[in-house]
């Protein structure tokens, strides 16, 4: 299990680390999903940053070791694949209560 610790003072802030709220959005679903779904609650937890579903896979193509892909769908026009998070993440507390609070209506907290 791979960890990722932005526990200390740090700005996510920048393009490059969109693998970190990629990685949160895949952790609290829990189960492996499409990047158009990953997409659509990419935007609409973080609306100041546009990403698209093609931006979510390069994502995942870049970050091998933090991502594993399952189930190609295959005879399609597109291979629609599925992606997991294979790891934890370790945020800043204020991070992490301001990205809960974004996403408290989409994802249950247990």
């Amino acid at each position: 299990m791979i960890i990722i610790d932005f526990r200390h003072d740090f700005n996510l802030q920048a393009k490059k680390y969109d693998f970190v709220k990629v990685a949160y959005i895949l952790s609290k679903l829990g189960e492996p999903t499409k990047a158009n779904t990953i997409n659509y609650y990419f935007n609409q937890i973080f609306p100041n940053k546009y990403c698209n579903a093609l931006r979510i896979s390069q994502i995942m193509r870049q970050k091998k070791n933090l991502f594993s892909i399952y189930g190609v769908e295959a005879g399609m026009t597109r291979q629609t694949k599925e992606y997991n998070f294979k790891g934890k993440l370790l945020l800043n507390k204020t991070t992490k209560l301001n990205w809960d609070n974004k996403s408290k209506k989409f994802f249950q907290t247990p």
